[in-house]
């Protein structure tokens, strides 16, 4: 418009207010834009701006050891279904036999559960169908069972290797960036990526690592194999040459590790409450010689079921069977208070001994220092403070920590080593 006539027409005071209403409008949508601008910034200088779109993200980040920048990683969640083996009834029939025997036996142990603990209540109440097999003692009931097991979403964890409770945002993409900090977290552990510091650099490069090239390294830094065993149960998880990692698979090797760096002689080690027994796996990979698990008798279950098949049914010694040197043996948690005295060099429980009732952790304590010569290992989360593995710890006699620090798989959780005195 001609600036004469933008000059005459402003000589009107209804068309001076509605141009200086406007001005005003352009004036704070400018303010606005250079907002948003600078929240740009921020957020892209921010811990993780390749991971953020929606709320739900933050559920996400809050799993991560690392900052997540942008684009994401190269990474892959993948599914691998269980294969029926030829052995299943025959497995499942070793099963029922140890299962039930272990049902009559604990009637007369004298280690009784005081009220359900966290593990008791979930099984009752998740695991019917499990249940149910082994009530109708049908072996080919039981095996079918265990094939299709976990291959749904669980909001607890610890019993199987597919997505469960540990991620709450199930977009695959993000759980598969949980899965890759974790093994990411393990290398950085092992000194085959160098730690990264916030306050220097470098800082949210190593989860842009080759995943083949790092597991790789991490097998070579571990000298073992590493490779998940894939067809055994259902997994989900990190794709990569060596096969599918769940994040458990991680947080297991990062164990038997620790394990191996203490136990030098190879001796026996015990384990209270297993889950499905992913530790003994890779323990005996380092060269374990004898691995004992203690467990409620249906997890039992779960976790011969899983070593039988994954280290081979003449590996595996069952409750009630004849023993089987330097196999993994599977036995219900009672069977402890028939340990022989310093017949182990290393206790261990992870992910577990917060949730158990207060008589058997005492048990358990005092059972340690029994059989055991060397260390007691931790690796347990405190959400229950105080009934924290230290706290319950420095109610008894007997143990010299050696060391507490954070875990270096696995956020919020801490790695605890006692001296047995």
């Amino acid at each position: 418009m001609p600036e004469f006539l933008k000059s005459f027409f402003l000589l009107f005071p209804w068309v001076r207010r509605y141009e200086e209403f406007h001005r005003q409008l352009r004036s704070e949508y400018s303010k606005k834009d250079e907002e948003l601008n600078h929240l740009k910034k921020l957020i892209d200088h921010s811990r993780s701006p390749g991971l953020f779109s929606k709320e739900e993200d933050f559920l996400t980040e809050r799993l991560l050891s690392h900052p997540v920048k942008s684009p994401l990683p190269q990474m892959s969640l993948t599914s691998y279904q269980c294969e029926k083996k030829k052995n299943r009834i025959r497995v499942a029939e070793r099963l029922l036999a140890a299962y039930h025997k272990a049902l009559t036996d604990e009637k007369n142990s004298p280690l009784q559960r005081e009220g359900d603990d966290l593990w008791s209540g979930l099984i009752s109440s998740e695991l019917t169908g499990l249940l149910d097999a082994l009530a109708q003692k049908d072996a080919e009931l039981l095996a079918e069972y265990l094939d299709n097991f976990g291959t749904a979403y669980t909001w607890f964890g610890g019993i199987s290797t597919s997505m469960d409770g540990y991620n709450r945002n199930l977009e695959p993409q993000h759980v598969a960036l949980t899965y890759l900090d974790k093994l990411v977290c393990l290398a950085e552990y092992l000194g085959v990526l160098q730690a990264e510091n916030p306050e220097t650099g470098p800082w949210g490069d190593n989860l842009f690592s080759d995943v083949d090239g790092l597991v790789a390294a991490i097998e070579k830094a571990l000298g073992i194999d590493i490779s998940p065993p894939m067809g055994v149960i259902h997994t989900d998880g990190l794709e990569t040459a060596k096969g599918v990692f769940h994040y458990r698979h991680i947080n297991a090797l990062y164990m038997a590790s620790r394990i191996s760096v203490l136990n030098k002689t190879q001796g026996g080690v015990c384990e209270f409450g297993a889950g499905i027994g992913l530790t003994a796996l890779y323990s005996k990979r380092f060269g374990c010689q004898n691995y004992t698990i203690f467990d409620l008798p249906v997890t039992c279950i779960l976790s011969g079921h899983f070593l039988i098949h994954a280290v081979g049914e003449e590996n595996v010694c069952l409750y009630g069977e004849s023993p089987r040197a330097g196999g993994i043996n599977v036995l219900p948690y009672w069977a402890c208070l028939n340990q022989d005295a310093k017949s182990v060099e290393i206790a261990v429980n992870e992910d577990g001994m917060p949730e158990m009732t207060d008589n058997f952790i005492h048990t358990y304590l005092n059972e340690i220092k029994r059989i055991t010569r060397s260390y007691f290992i931790s690796n347990n989360h405190e959400c229950f403070a105080p009934r924290t593995v230290n706290n319950f710890i420095t109610q008894s006699t007997g143990y010299e920590q050696i060391y507490r620090f954070k875990s270096w798989t696995r956020e919020g959780y801490v790695e605890e080593c006692y001296k047995i005195q």
